[in-house]
Formats: structure tokens, sequence, C-alpha cells
């Protein structure tokens, strides 16, 4: 089937994601979304883990199991996968300390991906999991994720920083430097997200970023948003970061023209 196709290169590229975030990705009905997760977990194709915690309080993860994973190594012309090896990485994905911010900064782009579903002229045109980022950051810059998001004929591309306040704001501001070095090699010029847990956090972040260079000369383009679960990536969530300093919130799509504007004002 070309859907369960299609989520296991998803699976493939991004690692992991819950019932609820497959069910938003490629379902129409969480309970069609269930059935089908089940189904394919009774054939060796996706395997499931959750926390030891009290049944059903903890939302199922899925992820890539033998058939799954052998399947996705045929396609590439890749060895095929042992058993043993899938059963290791599944473990270790399962009981990784960093597995709520990888379903977070998931969460982020399924988000996207579910809106684009429903509102025309809405796509994410663009989704690269922090594998993939390394081929072009390198030891420079390490994203969580890259994409491209297009809604009412306004496009943006942007490296996103998901940030669950487990690093110090000083750590977490001096990422920045990375970013701008990468821009002025590459001049690939995308916006750099910050999407922060809380509004203090985000509150901090910017007093910490308002007078970095890179930012108030234009030659990188910074947002934040800091409701964390509680906000939608594409609404009006964003506060760009500049040299004229504002909390004005936007729409995702649109800081592609505050970008441009921003540009045309440091020139």
């Amino acid at each position: 089937m070309p859907r369960d196709r299609w989520l296991l290169e998803q699976l493939d590229q991004h690692e992991v994601f819950t019932t609820e975030q497959v069910a938003a990705l490629c379902f129409d009905h969480l309970h069609t979304a269930r059935n089908r997760l089940v189904l394919l977990h009774q054939r060796g194709v996706l395997a499931r883990f959750r926390d030891a915690v009290r049944p059903g309080s903890q939302s199922w993860r899925w992820t890539l199991d033998l058939i799954g994973a052998t399947f996705i190594a045929a396609r590439n012309g890749d060895p095929l996968p042992r058993a043993a090896a899938v059963r290791q990485r599944i473990t270790r994905l399962a009981t990784r300390p960093s597995l709520a911010h990888r379903l977070g900064t998931n969460g982020f782009f399924v988000d996207l991906a579910a809106h684009a579903r429903t509102a025309p002229g809405a796509r994410l045109d663009v989704w690269w999991s922090e594998r993939r980022c390394r081929d072009v950051g390198g030891d420079v810059v390490h994203p969580d994720a890259h994409g491209r998001w297009t809604e009412a004929g306004h496009s943006l591309g942007f490296w996103l920083e998901y940030d669950l306040g487990t690093e110090k704001r000083h750590t977490v501001a001096a990422k920045v430097d990375g970013y701008a070095t990468l821009h002025d090699a590459t001049g690939l010029g995308h916006t750099l997200l910050f999407w922060l847990s809380t509004p203090g956090r985000e509150a901090s972040l910017r007093h910490a970023l308002a007078r970095h260079p890179a930012i108030t000369s234009g030659r990188l383009h910074v947002a934040t948003a800091g409701g964390g679960t509680t906000q939608h990536p594409a609404g009006p969530v964003w506060a760009p970061l500049s040299a004229t300093e504002s909390t004005r919130r936007v729409r995702l799509a649109h800081l592609s023209t505050h970008a441009a504007d921003a540009t045309r004002a440091a020139a």
C-alpha cells in the first residue's frame, strides 16, 4: 500500500512517531490509524514501545521493525539488516535520554504537515532530519531539523532549534555564531527559528540575543516562539529578532516578508 511505504520512508528519516503523529500525518481518523499500526506491528513491519507506566497513559511510540527495516534497505540497495541489530536499535531508541526532544521536533513538523493537508495553498515542501542536516552543517552547526514552509504565496526556508529548557541560556545563544558562519559560507539565507518551551525562556533568550551583531546587521534572520505545545507553528506565534526590537507576532510563512524587509533595511 502506498501509504504504508510512505510511512516507512518517514520513519527511516525521522526514527519515531507517536500514534497521534502518525494519524495526523497520513490518516483521516485516529481509530483507523491505530488499527493499521497494530496490523503492521503484528506483521513485523513496525515495532512499538512506551514507558512502563499505567497502561494506556502514554501513547505508543512507533519505529521500524525487522520487515520495515529490510524493505528500506532493499529499496536503497543496502545490506539487509540482522534481527539482532534491529532489536538493539529499537532498545537504544526507547531508552535514549533525548527521545522526548526527538518526538517534540518531529511533532513540530507533523503539525505543519497536518495543517497542510486541510489548508489550501499550504505545503511542507522540505523536512530534513537532524541526521540529514549534518550533511550541510558539518561541525559548524547542528540543527534539530530543516524545513521549507509555503502558505498563501509566501515561502520560508528555516533551521529549527527545538528547545526543552535543558541547556543553559548562554549555550543556546552561542548557537547563533555557528549559523552566522554557515550563512556567510553558503549564502543559504535560511531563517533560524527557536521554538522554546515557555514565554519566560523565550524572553530570556531574546534578551541574550538582542545585540548580537549577526542579527542587528541583518546577516542572519532569527525568530522565536515561546508557547511550546500550546501553540501551532504555522500560526501568528513568531516574533522576529532585529535591530529594532519588537515582539509583534507573525505567521510562520510571513517571516519571509520580514526577512526581506530586514535585508533591505540593512543594505
